[in-house]
């Protein structure tokens, strides 16, 4: 599944994606979204485990690597459904899935999220 947005891209401060997923499979990108300057957002099931990546750092400067990484959950590919949040306020984050709740610091020199029109889903 594929999102568009109306502008070719995006920049956002503050973001909030929630979904609801069930799998049977324990590999897969769930959600992904990137844009020009290095910035993006990746949401992917690892061994029945949700991992979150986001990058707030520039491709082109380097100056600080931008990447932060949290994993949570376990069995998520049991084959029911699960609640997954991701709400962004510049650098501060919160991941839920179901009923917990990792919060961090993204990594990265903005505090903006750059992404472009695009945003895939797996289907």
């Amino acid at each position: 599944m594929l999102y568009r947005f109306n502008q070719k891209s995006v920049t956002t401060v503050k973001d909030i994606i929630s979904l609801k997923f069930k799998t049977m499979q324990s590999d897969g990108v769930v959600l992904h979204g990137e844009g020009q300057r290095g910035d993006y957002l990746t949401l992917e099931l690892k061994k029945g485990k949700l991992s979150l990546e986001i990058s707030l750092g520039d491709a082109t400067l380097q100056a600080i690597n931008g990447r932060s990484s949290v994993v949570l959950g376990s069995l998520l590919d049991d084959q029911h459904w699960h609640y997954v949040a991701i709400e962004r306020n510049k650098k501060q984050v919160n991941f839920t899935v179901d009923a917990d709740t990792q919060h961090f610091q993204a990594n990265g020199e903005f505090d903006v999220l750059d992404i472009d029109y695009e945003v895939k889903t797996l289907s």
